[in-house]
């Protein structure tokens, strides 16, 4: 996976939201599982989640590296959300690139 599988915003604290952009969600398709592989910390180009879907069982590397300030744990519950097209539901984690 490379960075165009993703969408990047920054918020006004100069943290970053990534989420997973419609190229990324048409990659796997229909997603039926997801699990996070970090806790704390964003390593680029490591295992960053996990995702079974209906074209592809994939393990994402992470596009950037990056102090993790919030994951979107309801993906793990509701891994469909990835799916969304509202960035409210399909995002990832909120990161501090600077840490």
């Amino acid at each position: 996976m490379t960075k165009k599988d993703f969408w990047f915003k920054e918020e006004t604290d100069g943290t970053t939201r990534i989420g997973l952009s419609r190229e990324g969600a048409d990659t796997i398709g229909d997603v039926a599982y997801f699990a996070f592989s970090v806790q704390d910390h964003l390593v680029e180009n490591e295992d960053f989640f996990s995702v079974e879907g209906s074209k592809a069982v994939t393990d994402f590397l992470a596009p950037v590296s990056g102090e993790i300030v919030a994951k979107n744990s309801r993906l793990e519950d509701y891994p469909e959300e990835l799916n969304s097209d509202d960035p409210d539901k399909n995002w990832l984690l909120v990161i501090d690139p600077n840490k």
